[in-house]
């Protein structure tokens, strides 16, 4: 029987290989993430980039119009309080209510800010787990068996590139329709070879861009790296230039957006995988009652299975073992404080 890999942001933090040189820089959570930001913006060449901050500055003005852009040190990010989904949250009701219907944003499913804010977060999180594959993530993925199914919220790619050196994924399995990969700058046919391990990525992730004009998915694969910016994007379809160029991450926000097709289509698939399991492994994922996008999920799940499976929860987050119980509707959970020690315990199961 197939198991199920839970995964969230806290799973990140793991990384600690990262060769980008930039004190205090690390794989950012919600709450942390605009210092983590300013830290790339101050110590990067992006901050010489005159289009990337143009953008950036729209953005903080969009969140407070009395705070000069002040391009040099960005003191608005170090604000208190200042969360990623507060932001995305504001973001995402000016444009529904009051910029979708202006010319400008004409054929954009998402205002000029909020592309902005996906950028930024795209970068900084490729700066901070800029580095070799993950030797945890490696290990992770190396104790996984075919059949079985990995639920990511994390739009970065630590998972992906541990899957991918392990020669255990292949672009089939993400059950999204590429239309096109793209490998050194050259777009081919995706590879539908079969995948050992599926992995869901139920929010997105950095490395997917969806066209604006004629819709198609596309995928930035070298080894799963990163998409290294838009600024040159053209569509391999239609040759939409970079103002088409969509990053396709649902954002962190109460209110999910699933309008876009494909991500409808990738929930509709891991509900369907939503079986029985031998064992459900959750890594640093809150399970939080306010996503009520996967508190639905794990309803539906509860009620066609036929049997409990055995639980194995990661992270020290004893409020988030709770909740992960109720919405399992499990007695017995065994419970780790981080990954290693996690690791730990499967090899001297498997020895």
């Amino acid at each position: 029987m197939a198991d199920l890999y839970i995964i969230g942001a806290g799973a990140s933090k793991n990384y600690t290989q990262s060769d980008h040189g930039i004190r205090g820089l690390v794989s950012p959570v919600d709450r942390d993430f605009f210092k983590m930001a300013r830290r790339v913006l101050r110590n990067t060449a992006r901050r010489a980039d005159p289009i990337f901050l143009e953008d950036i500055e729209a953005l903080m003005r969009s969140v407070d119009p009395s705070v000069s852009a002040d391009r040099d040190n960005f003191r608005i990010f170090n604000r208190r309080g200042f969360s990623l989904e507060a932001v995305m949250t504001q973001l995402d009701i000016d444009f529904r209510l009051f910029s979708q219907a202006t010319p400008a944003a004409s054929g954009q499913g998402e205002s000029r800010e909020s592309r902005a804010l996906k950028d930024l977060l795209a970068i900084t999180l490729e700066y901070a787990l800029r580095g070799p594959v993950c030797d945890k993530h490696t290990a992770l993925a190396r104790g996984m068996k075919k059949g079985d199914i990995v639920i990511s919220f994390n739009y970065d790619i630590l998972m992906d590139n541990a899957l991918f050196h392990e020669r255990k994924i292949t672009d089939s399995g993400y059950l999204m329709n590429f239309f096109m990969t793209n490998e050194y700058g050259v777009w081919n046919r995706p590879i539908d070879a079969p995948s050992d391990v599926t992995l869901l990525k139920l929010h997105g992730s950095l490395n997917w861009v969806k066209c604006g004009f004629c819709g198609v998915l596309l995928l930035y694969r070298h080894k799963k790296q990163t998409i290294p910016g838009t600024a040159g994007f053209q569509c391999p379809r239609c040759s939409s230039d970079r103002s088409m160029a969509q990053r396709l991450m649902i954002p962190p926000i109460q209110s999910k957006n699933y309008g876009d097709r494909d991500m409808a289509f990738l929930w509709v698939q891991a509900d369907q995988l939503m079986r029985d399991f031998s064992r459900i492994v959750c890594i640093g994922y809150s399970f939080s009652p306010l996503d009520f996008d996967m508190l639905t999920l794990m309803k539906r799940f509860r009620t066609r299975r036929t049997s409990a499976p055995l639980v194995d929860f990661v992270s020290p987050d004893r409020k988030a073992r709770k909740r992960l119980k109720a919405q399992l509707g499990v007695e017995e959970v065994r419970t780790f404080d981080n990954l290693p020690a996690y690791l730990k315990e499967s090899r001297q199961e498997k020895g």
